[in-house]
């Protein structure tokens, strides 16, 4: 059935973040510069400032719905047509709802029209008139940086990584004779180890994953020998570093499309800080 078809999960809070600045200009866009439903009849000096707003409500109530979204997706892990028709509903309700009460209260300034007669004529006439093209829009906006590769595939020289070496799979071996992981190197972000194995976290078109081998860090390390070492328990793809921070009493190193910082243990500080300046 369509509607149980997986629909494409925006992970990165920068994209969901360009989505709704995009989607709040293009309602004020529309208010300011169309003037429908008889805006042009309105008289204020602030009038582009007081129509600004509309912008305003759709950027912070996508937010909101974004931060539902994601509290949905980290319990059911799941995301389809279904839930993504329903959050534009939802959301597009939601505004609608409250662009009421802001237009009779602060700017038309009657509260006598606030009855439900004149909330189903509002609701009606914004949800055809806004609401289905805003849908589309953000469906498109969604569905586009959903997709998007969470990292781009341009080559990148940074840690001596070789043109082969990047655009083609290897296979990383555990322990264990059948135990082993084939991806391409630029993939993975970092490598953690836990007891008797490791966790490989890497990049793929649902997200950031991983894939646990049974193995010691150093013989992973052995067959990615241009990777970091950061901490007796973390080495790190030198290709998805962003930034070090702290000194070496409290290191943090920073990555790409991850959120938590990765400890820089204090001997390893001076080597990572150096590895770095010397590729920038």
């Amino acid at each position: 059935m369509f509607l149980s078809n997986s629909f494409p999960f925006v992970k990165l809070y920068r994209h969901q973040f360009l989505i709704g600045i995009t989607l709040g200009l293009f309602i004020a866009f529309l208010v300011i510069f169309l003037e429908p439903m008889g805006a042009n009849n309105y008289s204020n000096p602030y009038k582009n400032l007081y129509f600004a707003g509309y912008g305003v409500l759709v950027f912070l109530n996508y937010l909101l719905f974004v931060f539902l979204s994601n509290i949905y997706i980290h319990f059911l892990k799941i995301w389809n047509w279904l839930e993504e028709i329903l959050f534009s509903f939802l959301l597009i309700s939601t505004v609608i709802i409250i662009t009421f009460f802001y237009t009779e209260l602060f700017i038309n300034k009657r509260t006598e029209s606030l009855s439900l007669a004149t909330f189903l004529w509002w609701y009606k006439s914004m949800f055809l008139g806004f609401g289905i093209i805003t849908s589309i829009l953000m469906l498109v906006l969604r569905h586009y940086y959903g997709r998007k590769p969470l990292v781009s595939e341009k080559i990148k020289t940074l840690g001596g990584f070789t043109t082969d070496e990047v655009t083609q799979e290897i296979v990383i071996k555990g322990a264990l004779k059948k135990d082993f992981f084939t991806c391409i190197p630029n993939h993975i972000l970092y490598i953690k180890s836990e007891d008797n194995y490791v966790l490989i976290y890497h990049i793929t078109p649902e997200g950031i994953k991983e894939k646990m081998l049974r193995g010691t860090l150093k013989h992973i390390q052995n067959q990615l020998s241009n990777f970091l070492k950061v901490h007796r328990s973390f080495i790190v793809n030198p290709i998805h570093i962003k930034e070090l921070k702290g000194n070496a009493q409290n290191g943090k190193l920073y990555l790409s499309e991850v959120d938590t910082p990765i400890t820089v243990s204090k001997t390893h500080f001076e080597s990572v800080k150096a590895t770095i300046s010397s590729q920038q």
